[in-house]
């Protein structure tokens, strides 16, 4: 989607909530694989590709993900502790990525503070984001491709560790769905 901050995704008016229109851009399919081979290539940082996907694949925020140790990393899962919530979440990942992420946790017992490290990798692959973005932008291109890929929003206001539906909601619109409940779900369908 082209829009006034680049070539990525932002929520309309009704979405943004009390936030800045940029803090809900999110990163295109082909942004993202862009930004993961620039790490891949440039990033001096062992842990800057790792937190990114996991970031990616979960929709947690750069400093959960940085917080992971290995014994938050079981079952085909990861774990977040010490949330902005204050509450815990499990989030499961691909079988693939979870044995990238044991196999870093194993040699590196840790992530070390890598968000710099990330902020350079973004300015080298040339994406453009609004000013502050940064990281944040992973959890919004969480959130807006699993409504855009038909996830359901309950599952995502749980998966993103929201209190309330309300923050949550700014996703809903994505969804290939939206509205058309209304056309299946209305008591006159059965008399047409």
């Amino acid at each position: 989607m082209k829009t006034e901050f680049g070539n990525h995704g932002v929520l309309p008016p009704p979405y943004r909530s009390k936030l800045r229109p940029q803090e809900l851009s999110w990163l295109t399919t082909d942004q993202i694989q862009h930004l993961l081979k620039v790490i891949a290539q440039f990033s001096q940082n062992p842990h800057v590709l790792s937190l990114t996907k996991i970031c990616l694949a979960t929709g947690a925020r750069w400093s959960e993900v940085e917080g992971l140790k290995l014994r938050h990393v079981r079952d085909g899962k990861v774990s977040f502790h010490g949330t902005k919530s204050g509450k815990s979440r499990s989030i499961s990942i691909a079988d693939d990525l979870f044995q990238e992420v044991s196999q870093h946790l194993k040699e590196y017992n840790d992530f070390s503070f890598s968000l710099s490290a990330f902020r350079r990798a973004l300015d080298e692959s040339k994406v453009e984001l609004p000013k502050g973005q940064a990281a944040h932008v992973l959890r919004h291109t969480f959130a807006s491709h699993f409504m855009m890929n038909g996830g359901n929003i309950l599952t995502l206001q749980k998966i993103l560790g929201h209190s309330s539906i309300t923050v949550t909601m700014r996703y809903a619109h994505l969804s290939p769905d939206h509205l058309n409940d209304a056309k299946r779900f209305n008591p006159l369908r059965l008399y047409h």
